[in-house]
């Protein structure tokens, strides 16, 4: 069996069908897995080697004059596949399996731009959480091989191996957690108010073993962040040296970004902080953490542009640190 697995973008939505991937392997091993990417992100597939990546040029894909021939050109390292499964569900994504003539291509049930057309075996759409949707697909296409249980969740990284992050933390019996404030420059409205943040690590500093995570984006707080709340940062990693940091903690706490999301790969109980966020679509699976939002009226929205954000602002870090507070309660 040869199978094309497509997932363009991003990090986060990469990391989500993770999951998915695995139950596919482990359902047929003796496949090839091929995944398609964009090549920033072809470096997650690397804990997962059986995954053959094929990468999209980000750059040739974005731009309206060589879009059509990157297309092809991907299309045709595949056009000796069996099946592509698209998790994405854009138009760019299904038109690589339609190009390459792939006689079986399945979809999701998320379709934007009219992909589903493409698609030969498009799922009816559900609302649910995109770990759900990859899942989803996985069992479908397990069930017409006559394979069963494929849309079970597990955090897929929980055991593999990984770099190693140095000495991050040190000895004690306090609980780790790791506190991410950041957001990418287009996530930007996700990002919990600064102020709730020094608030919380005051809170949880003299019961728990406090880190912050802080990216190439977060170097301004750097400089400041950790003197002010006394909590160290975690210190500049690689990527996957820094998921070894994160699953040697008992709790990370972050908006709906892409390091929430490694956290509930790596099996690390995850809390997310949820404003604009649709706390079903963004969510995460059972048993791997809590969404954290005020529930407002206008959120979910999704509205890059707002300047408002009550509905992070309203979200004090009181009952953030209750939660992570009855969460380790549950889990002893």
């Amino acid at each position: 069996m040869d199978l094309v697995l497509l997932r363009l973008s991003a990090l986060g939505d990469i990391l989500r069908v993770l999951p998915a991937w695995a139950n596919l392997r482990e359902a047929f091993p003796g496949a090839r897995f091929r995944a398609v990417v964009e090549d920033r992100h072809a470096f997650l597939l690397e804990p997962m080697p059986w995954l053959e990546p094929v990468v999209v040029r980000r750059r040739k894909l974005s731009n309206p004059l060589t879009a059509l021939g990157e297309l092809n050109r991907v299309a045709h390292l595949i056009r000796d596949g069996e099946a592509s499964l698209d998790f994405h569900g854009i138009l760019k994504a299904a038109l690589i399996p339609k190009l390459a003539g792939l006689s079986e291509r399945w979809g999701d049930g998320v379709t934007k731009e009219f992909a589903g057309k493409l698609q030969t075996h498009p799922l009816p759409f559900r609302h649910q959480t995109r770990y759900e949707q990859a899942l989803g697909l996985a069992e479908a296409f397990g069930r017409s091989r006559g394979v069963e249980g494929l849309g079970r969740f597990r955090p897929v990284l929980k055991d593999v191996a990984l770099p190693d992050a140095g000495d991050v933390w040190t000895p004690s019996t306090r609980p780790r957690i790791v506190l991410v404030p950041g957001a990418s420059r287009r996530g930007a409205i996700k990002r919990w108010p600064l102020r709730h943040w020094v608030g919380l690590a005051g809170m949880l500093k003299a019961t728990c073993d406090l880190r912050w995570s802080l990216g190439p984006e977060e170097e301004d707080l750097r400089g400041w962040l950790p003197e002010v709340t006394g909590v160290e940062a975690l210190p500049r990693l690689g990527f996957w040296q820094l998921a070894s940091a994160l699953r040697q903690a008992q709790h990370v706490v972050a908006p709906d970004t892409g390091l929430l999301h490694l956290a509930v790969v790596l099996g690390v109980p995850a809390l997310g902080l949820y404003g604009s966020s649709d706390p079903v679509v963004a969510g995460l699976p059972d048993g791997a953490g809590r969404v954290l939002r005020t529930g407002i009226s206008c959120a979910p929205c999704r509205e890059r542009s707002c300047q408002r954000r009550q509905c992070l602002e309203d979200l004090p870090p009181e009952q953030v640190a209750a939660a992570l507070l009855e969460t380790s309660r549950a889990a002893t």
